[in-house]
């Protein structure tokens, strides 16, 4: 009996034992299946980013690399290919190579007037010169034309790039600001087609490398495009930011806005005054933008969200780089539903820490004047081979649709009241339809002013925005809008 139970034991020991193997196998085993999971996950997050990062590169970073003044392959092609002309809209030739006592020099018939837009070829390279550097040296002329070349021991002729410019339109622009420092952006809000872009002061970019010493040491900042890399507060022109934001948020009682102006008001530990001290007396909402009434509108801008205006000016791409393949510095906006009073009152005028390009404020001015469709702006219209067969072309693209049509409308007749009779009536034309905006920009503590005017100008189905920054030239109105009369002339007359 004993012997028979001491079996039994032996057996349940014998049977505990291999349980518990069988248990520890099991963990091993889940364990080592939770490893080669673990093992398996890392290689798919790996790959997934392997073909996210491709992807990347094929649509953004590849046309660097291409573009890049270093890239090997470019310097073996312009061994091969005569570089390319740059061609304005009207045909005129910009930039072409040219051949003096058996060397090549780059060209540029109308000097300084395209600097910075068109750019230089020397000591690197810089706007469209850089953008279009792959197309300018590719060569896609005649299979039998290229062999021919090639045998004579000649060099075969670069693609041509037609561009955007105007060349009408960039001279009033550059004349209209010449021995000012600035610039001007002119575009097509309905297409996004940049007619115009000048900065001043500028350079000669035929003698990039006999003055590159200067040009780099200058105190004027004589390679910067202000036009897409100047940053500057919008002053008064951010008016129509607020002004739609009080709008919407007050749909059905924003024609009854009313306000005393008695030239200053003190908001916090502020006392802010209407430009030259100007006591407006009583205005509505249309009245406080034609006379560009400072106290009227940061009375307003007790009465908006915060957070909700700095989603609007999101959507017209404040904090953003505009999607232009040219330098580009990003616009700055830092209110938010934490901001105080002061900072609240000084953006809502367009002061404080707020920032803009004359580009983007043009983009701002094109949402309003395209029905609140936002166009992608470019520079490039196509590129043609020696033979003038299309190698390639831009389509007009549109980026967003931050605005109802109906909102523009509303906007357009305020802003017509500011060109009509308000502070912008040196823009005026009774050739032809505008409405806009000025801008008055403080920029330091002597409280000197940089001077702004947007706006656009129709007539026929034709429609051209204009974007005007003076640095220190003080009075919008005075300075900045006369200039943009002289290319709504230039494009429409």
């Amino acid at each position: 009996m004993s012997i028979l139970r001491h079996k039994n034991q032996k057996n349940n020991i014998q049977d505990k034992t291999t349980e518990r193997i069988n248990k520890i196998k099991k963990k091993k085993k889940k364990r080592a299946n939770r490893q080669i999971l673990q093992i398996t996950y890392i290689f798919v997050v790996a790959f997934l980013a392997l073909i996210a990062y491709i992807a990347h590169f094929v649509a953004v970073d590849s046309k660097n690399v291409v573009t890049n003044a270093h890239n090997r392959r470019l310097q073996s092609m312009a061994e091969k290919v005569v570089r390319g002309k740059i061609i304005s809209s009207d045909g005129k030739v910009l930039a072409q190579t040219l051949t003096e006592n058996g060397s090549e020099i780059r060209d540029y018939p109308y000097g300084r007037m395209f600097a910075h837009v068109v750019g230089y070829n020397d000591k690197g390279k810089s706007g469209l010169e850089s953008v279009c550097n792959f197309d300018l040296l590719k060569s896609d002329a005649n299979l039998m034309t290229q062999i021919t070349s090639s045998l004579k021991g000649e060099k075969s002729i670069g693609d041509n790039v037609y561009t955007t410019l105007n060349t009408k339109v960039q001279k009033a622009a550059y004349y209209a600001l010449q021995g000012q420092k600035g610039a001007v952006v002119a575009m097509d809000p309905e297409t996004g087609k940049i007619y115009a872009m000048v900065s001043k002061p500028d350079y000669r970019p035929a003698y990039v490398k006999e003055n590159w010493t200067e040009l780099n040491t200058s105190k004027n900042s004589l390679l910067l495009n202000r036009a897409t890399q100047g940053l500057y507060p919008p002053g008064s022109t951010f008016k129509v930011v607020t002004a739609l934001e009080y709008m919407r948020e007050h749909k059905n009682t924003y024609k009854n806005f009313k306000y005393h102006c008695t030239g200053y008001t003190t908001v916090g530990t502020l006392k802010i005054h209407c430009y030259g001290g100007e006591a407006h007396g009583t205005v509505n909402l249309e009245q406080a933008i034609e006379k560009s009434c400072n106290c009227a509108f940061v009375h307003m801008s007790e009465e908006i969200n915060k957070g909700k205006l700095a989603s609007l000016a999101g959507d017209l791409m404040y904090n953003s780089k505009v999607p232009i393949n040219l330098l580009a510095n990003r616009s700055r906006f830092v209110l938010d539903k934490k901001s105080g009073t002061n900072e609240m009152a000084h953006t809502s005028i367009g002061q404080g820490q707020t920032l803009i390009t004359p580009l983007e404020n043009a983009m701002v001015m094109s949402v309003i004047a395209n029905d609140g469709v936002v166009m992608q702006p470019y520079l490039v219209e196509n590129v043609k081979n020696i033979d003038g067969g299309v190698i390639k072309e831009t389509k007009a693209s549109k980026l967003s649709e931050p605005l109802e049509a109906s909102e523009c409308e509303t906007l357009k007749k305020m802003l017509r009241k500011v060109v009509t009779k308000g502070t912008g009536t040196r823009a005026y034309s009774s050739h032809y339809n505008v409405y806009g905006k000025t801008g008055s920009a403080e920029y330091n503590s002597a409280k000197d002013s940089h001077a702004w005017f947007i706006g656009c100008a129709e007539r026929g189905g034709k429609k051209i925005v204009v974007s005007v920054l003076v640095e220190g030239g003080d009075s919008g109105g005075r300075v900045a809008a006369p200039i943009a009369d002289k290319v709504f002339h230039a494009f429409l007359d």
